[in-house]
C-alpha cells in the first residue's frame, strides 16, 4: 500500500511538479545550464582555496557530488533498465537538465539568504529562505526535521545495507563492515567542517574519476556496440521496446516514468541539500555576485552524475547483463564488469565503488544534517547528533531495509515539495540578479 502511494505520488505529483517548474526557470533563466556549461566548469575548478578554513567551490561541488553519487547512482541504473528499458536512459537525461536549473536557483537562494554561524562559517539553505524569505518558520523548521529523518535513513541506514550487501557475499560479517564504516565517518565528521570538506574533495575526484576509466576501458574494449547502444536507447524512448523474442518488453511510458525518477533523485533535484551546501562558500566576493556564481557551479554536479549514470547504462546494455534473469540491482552491475573485463575478480571494481560512493554520501548527509539540527536548537547539539548518526551505522548493516528505504523517499518527496514551493515563491529575487548589468562580470566577462 504504501509502495503504491509512493509510485502514485512520484508519477503523478512530483515528477511532472519538478518537470513543469524546471521548464519555466529554464526558460525564464535562458537555459543558462546549458549556454554557461562551459563557465560553471571554469569557476568550479579555478576557486579551490580553502585557506583559513574557508570552503570552496571546487569543495562545495565534491560534497555535493559526495550526497548525489550513492550506492543508488549504480544499482539504481541496473534497476532503471529492468523497470523501464533503455528508453529509460534517455527520460532521464531530460529531467536532469530541466532539474537542474532548481538546483541553479536554490543554490543562489542559499546564499542570498545566509548567515553566519558561531563559529565563523556561513550557514544556509532552505529552512533559511522558507523562513526568512517566505515567512514561513514553521515550515523552514519541518524542513530540518525532515532531513534529519533523510540523513538518518536514506543518508545513513540505506547506504550502509546496500554496502554490506556484497561484503557479506565476500564472506565478511555485515556488523563487522557495519562497525569498520562506522569508525571511518567517526574520524571525519567529529573532525569538524574543515576535516569533511578535505575529505570530501580528495576522495570525490578519485572515485568518480576512477569509475569513469573503468566504464570507459569496457567502452573501449566493445567500441563497435557503443553506438547501437545509443540507437537502441533513442528507439526504446519514443517507441515500445520487445525484449527476448516478444516474451517481454517495456511501454514508453514505464521508460518515461523510470527515467524522470531516476533523474530526479540521482541527482537529489529540488531536496536542497546542495544549497546547504553551496552555502557555505566564501569567496571573498560581493554577495549577489557569490550566488549567481554558486547557482551557475551548482549545475556541474548534475553533469558529473548523469556521466556516471550514462555509462553504467551502457556498460549493462553493451554487455547484456541487463537480460540476464536471477540477478538483480547491484548484483547485474557486478555481471555486467566481469563480462566487460573478461575476469570474475573484476566484480570487486563495484564493490570498491560501492564502498566509496556509500561513505561520502554518509559524509554528505551527515554534514547536511548537522546545519538542521543547528537550525532547530543550537551549534551544543551537533556533537550528541553526531554520535547518534554514527551509531546508527552498523544498525543500517543488518536491519532489513525495504521499508527504511521507502520512509526515506516519504521524506525525500516532502523536503522536495518544501523546497520547490520556496524556489516558486522567490525565484523573481535570483531573476533581479541574473537580468541585472552586473549579471555581465559573471557571464559574459573571462575572470
Amino acid at each position: 500500500m504504501l509502495d503504491e502511494l509512493k509510485s502514485a505520488l512520484s508519477l503523478f505529483v512530483l515528477i511532472p511538479l519538478v518537470a513543469f517548474v524546471g521548464i519555466f526557470f529554464t526558460i525564464k533563466f535562458r537555459f543558462v545550464q546549458c549556454t554557461h556549461a562551459l563557465k560553471a566548469w571554469k569557476f568550479f575548478l579555478k576557486d579551490r582555496d580553502t585557506s583559513d578554513n574557508r570552503s570552496s567551490s571546487f569543495s562545495a561541488v565534491a560534497a555535493v557530488l559526495g550526497g548525489n553519487l550513492g550506492t543508488g547512482n549504480i544499482s539504481g541504473i541496473a534497476v532503471a533498465l529492468t523497470m523501464g528499458g533503455p528508453g529509460s536512459i534517455f527520460w532521464m537525461w531530460v529531467m536532469a537538465t530541466f532539474g537542474s536549473i532548481l538546483k541553479f536557483v536554490g543554490c543562489a537562494l542559499g546564499v542570498l539568504y545566509r548567515k553566519k554561524s558561531d563559529n565563523g562559517q556561513y550557514v544556509g539553505g532552505p529552512m533559511y529562505y522558507l523562513a526568512k524569505g517566505l515567512g514561513m518558520k514553521r515550515a523552514g523548521k519541518f524542513y530540518c526535521i525532515l532531513a534529519i529523518l533523510g540523513a538518518l535513513t536514506v543518508g545513513n541506514m540505506v547506504q550502509m545495507n546496500s554496502l554490506a550487501l556484497p561484503f557479506t557475499q565476500a564472506g565478511i560479517p555485515p556488523l563487522l563492515t557495519g562497525f569498520g564504516v562506522a569508525i571511518l565517518v567517526a574520524a571525519v565528521i567529529l573532525g569538524g567542517f574543515q576535516r569533511f570538506s578535505t575529505v570530501s574533495s580528495l576522495l570525490v575526484p578519485f572515485m568518480a574519476v576512477g569509475y569513469v576509466l573503468a566504464c570507459a576501458f569496457i567502452l573501449v574494449l566493445n567500441f563497435d556496440k557503443i553506438i547501437p547502444a545509443f540507437e537502441l536507447i533513442m528507439h526504446a524512448a519514443f517507441a515500445p521496446t520487445a525484449v527476448a523474442g516478444g516474451i517481454a518488453g517495456y511501454t514508453v511510458l514505464e521508460g518515461l516514468r523510470t527515467g524522470f525518477d531516476r533523474g530526479l533523485f540521482a541527482t537529489d533535484t529540488g531536496v536542497g541539500i546542495d544549497a546547504i551546501i553551496h552555502a557555505s562558500v566564501d569567496n571573498k566576493a560581493p554577495l549577489t555576485q557569490t550566488a549567481l556564481m554558486q547557482g551557475l557551479i551548482s549545475t556541474v554536479s548534475p553533469l558529473v552524475v548523469m556521466l556516471v549514470c550514462t555509462l553504467t547504462g551502457l556498460v549493462l546494455i553493451i554487455t547484456d547483463s541487463w537480460l540476464v534473469h536471477g540477478l538483480e540491482s547491484t548484483n547485474l552491475c557486478i555481471e555486467a564488469f566481469k563480462r566487460g573485463f573478461s575476469f570474475d575478480y573484476a566484480g570487486q571494481i563495484i564493490t570498491i565503488t560501492l564502498f566509496f560512493f556509500a561513505f561520502t554520501t554518509i559524509l554528505t548527509w551527515s554534514y547536511c544534517a548537522d546545519r538542521a539540527v543547528e537550525y532547530l536548537f543550537s551549534s551544543k547539539m551537533i556533537r550528541p547528533f553526531q554520535y547518534l548518526f554514527v551509531a546508527c551505522i552498523p544498525i543500517g548493516a543488518l536491519v532489513h531495509v525495504k521499508f527504511v528505504w521507502t520512509l526515506a523517499d516519504v521524506f525525500m518527496n516532502l523536503m522536495l515539495v518544501l523546497n520547490v514551493i520556496a524556489l516558486i515563491g522567490l525565484y523573481k529575487e535570483v531573476a533581479l540578479l541574473f537580468n541585472a548589468p552586473e549579471r555581465k562580470q559573471i557571464f559574459v566577462e573571462s575572470n
